[in-house]
């Protein structure tokens, strides 16, 4: 007599509804694959989510976040000017808002291009210093809890943001909600289905729980999208990003973790090489959807 081995147990995707098993395990938490729409998840409940404050922006959030994300203004500005210069075609109107605005980088690249710009962003330290430094406003809070009125913006932009929503249903419903009718919806994401996540594996440094807790590809992306009242993707953008070498070292040395390798990353970060800039495509690796609210 045979026993049958115990099933695996499964987990509901935040992106479709359907459920998955786990595929690996990161930093102790379990990512799962859907077996429906296969995006990838952090099943809830998500333990020890991470506090979005300026040390997240600083990398001190128990070696999450950016290593040094004021130091980097000027090349993130130059990396929003290009997204904001790829969805101006598409747009219809010049208010605009950022979701996860940070300190405020991508509405002075949108500013300086014509458009009437506010942010939200949780950590409050960062609305004050766009608010003194910048001259832009910046909401603290979420998304959910911001005071803004119903079909006010003609664009929605949300670059790096939506894989940390443990409902980014809720969120993009909430979007929806804001914008005006035929308004653009801009969101930037990593792509499970890439090349680079495919060769790259669990060390992906998408893959990065508990900061980020959702991963989509393209098609649950958009299927997701579309059940929330947005069109079919317009347009798909590979626009990629200029980098520092201490981000990019950090970010390596999170994926090696301890040990020489991710020592010797997190050495290069921290050292007078970390102020040399690449560019590095998004092409296989990440994507850039434009939808309009029907």
């Amino acid at each position: 007599m045979t026993l049958d081995a115990p099933s695996m147990p499964r987990y509901v995707c935040r992106v479709c509804g359907g459920t998955g098993t786990e595929s690996f395990r990161k930093r102790g938490f379990i990512v799962a694959s859907c077996s429906s729409c296969a995006s990838r998840f952090v099943p809830d409940p998500v333990a020890d989510l991470p506090s979005y404050d300026e040390g997240y922006f600083a990398g001190q959030n128990n070696g999450g976040g950016y290593p040094a994300y004021l130091l980097d203004r000027e090349l993130i500005v130059e990396n929003f000017a290009r997204r904001i210069r790829w969805l101006k075609p598409l747009s219809r109107g010049t208010r605009l808002l950022d979701v996860g605005a940070a300190y405020g980088f991508l509405l002075v690249a949108a500013r300086s291009l014509g458009y009437e710009v506010l942010g939200v962003e949780p950590a409050r330290g960062c609305a004050d210093f766009a608010r003194r430094e910048l001259g832009v406003e910046i909401l603290s809070g979420t998304l959910e809890q911001a005071d803004l009125a119903a079909a006010s913006f003609d664009v929605v932009t949300m670059f790096d943001v939506i894989e940390h929503l443990v409902d980014p249903a809720a969120t993009l419903t909430r979007v929806h909600a804001l914008l005006k009718p035929g308004g653009l919806f801009v969101v930037e994401t990593g792509d499970v289905g890439a090349l680079l996540a495919r060769v790259c594996g669990r060390r992906w440094y998408y893959y990065d729980p508990p900061q980020h807790v959702t991963y989509f590809n393209q098609k649950s992306l958009a299927d997701l999208l579309v059940r929330s009242g947005f069109s079919r993707p317009l347009a798909v953008g590979y626009l990629g990003k200029s980098v520092s070498l201490r981000n990019f070292a950090f970010q390596l040395g999170r994926s090696f973790g301890d040990g020489r390798l991710g020592d010797f990353s997190r050495a290069v970060s921290r050292s007078p090489l970390g102020r040399l800039t690449f560019p590095v495509p998004d092409r296989g690796n990440a994507f850039t959807f434009a939808v309009r609210r029907d």
